[in-house]
């Protein structure tokens, strides 16, 4: 009985574990504001009543430390959500790299359900997400409006931020649905330090990177693609896949 596809089988499984070793051997880095002490949440203010459910999407702008970095995993933390606590994370990449990510270009998004976890986190774990210099990672959720005993409207708080930290690499966006593929058209847009935000800060939304496969590791890759197309048949190659109102109601 021949062994080919046996030794195929080996060599494949050589590759991805020399491609995961090497990536593995430098460490993970995790991009970061926030110093974990994020006591203050933002939402929309109640005089936004007229609008209803406000969409809001809010976000850390980074630049990554090598030239080409993959996302694996995003940690955020959340104040008091709507009822539904639906909540989409996305990861966008600036074609200018200029820290504003107003043209930002949508790379990724997932949902999950979020808590408010108080000082702790939740963390989404996902498939790398290839990104180079400037990348802005974003939690979006819909405010819904609600009212209380007394007829007052209201609304949830959900983005949590450290009042300590940087707050010119932190945007927020209202809309009544946020254009992700023009966040700038947004309804309402404003950085962290901007001239509406009472009180200024970092969101604390973190991301956590790998580095691209090593020159180990592409040559290992190269040399064994080149052995096997010596001894086999051709084998495609494969690829890494509102002036003048206040745009926030506070709480601390």
């Amino acid at each position: 009985m021949s062994t080919t596809p046996h030794r195929r089988t080996l060599a494949r499984v050589s590759i991805i574990a020399t491609i995961a070793a090497a990536a593995g051997a430098s460490a993970q880095t995790e991009y970061a504001y926030d110093d974990c002490v994020s006591n203050v949440t933002l939402g929309p203010p109640r005089t936004f009543e007229e609008f209803g459910d406000i969409d809001m999407l809010w976000g850390n702008y980074f630049f990554t430390e090598e030239p080409t970095e993959y996302v694996t995993r995003v940690s955020f933390g959340l104040g008091r959500l709507s009822e539904d606590q639906t909540i989409r994370i996305w990861i966008f990449d600036d074609p200018d790299n200029d820290a504003d990510p107003t043209n930002a270009v949508p790379l990724f998004s997932m949902t999950m359900t979020g808590e408010n976890l108080g000082f702790d986190f939740n963390i989404a774990d996902f498939a790398p997400v290839q990104v180079s210099g400037g990348f802005f990672v974003a939690i979006a959720h819909l405010a819904e409006l609600t009212y209380d005993e007394n007829d007052n409207p209201g609304y949830p708080s959900p983005a949590r931020f450290d009042p300590d930290a940087r707050a010119d690499r932190s945007w927020f966006f209202y809309d009544s649905e946020i254009p992700v593929n023009d966040l700038g058209s947004s309804g309402f847009v404003q950085p962290m330090n901007g001239p509406f935000v009472p009180i200024q800060g970092a969101f604390a939304i973190r991301a956590t990177t790998i580095p691209a496969p090593g020159p180990l590791a592409a040559l290992t890759l190269a040399a064994t693609t080149l052995t096997r197309r010596q001894r086999e048949r051709p084998i495609p190659q494969a690829r890494m896949s509102g002036a003048g109102l206040e745009p926030a109601t506070i709480r601390v």
